[in-house]
């Protein structure tokens, strides 16, 4: 003897659970093939970028460097 309203209640479970597994499933194919899709068409080409390093050192100053220092120094004296 099964409950009917424990046998409705597993039911709906099953096919609630269910329809979110093929939906996330689904999601999941989608995504794939728009990630091939796109990496097939458009592909990204990636301008390799300068060393932070190399950057900084054409834009700082030795007379900026200086005054950084000293306020590093300074700071650190403090404390």
């Amino acid at each position: 003897m099964t409950n009917p309203l424990l046998q409705q209640g597993l039911d709906l479970m099953i096919y609630g659970m269910g329809t979110v597994f093929l939906f996330l499933a689904l999601l999941v194919a989608i995504t794939a093939l728009m990630s091939a899709l796109i990496s097939r068409f458009l592909p990204i080409v990636a301008e390799p970028q300068p060393d932070t390093q190399e950057k900084l050192a054409g834009q700082i100053d030795e007379h900026l460097l200086a005054i950084l220092q000293a306020a590093i120094d300074q700071h650190r004296r403090k404390h």
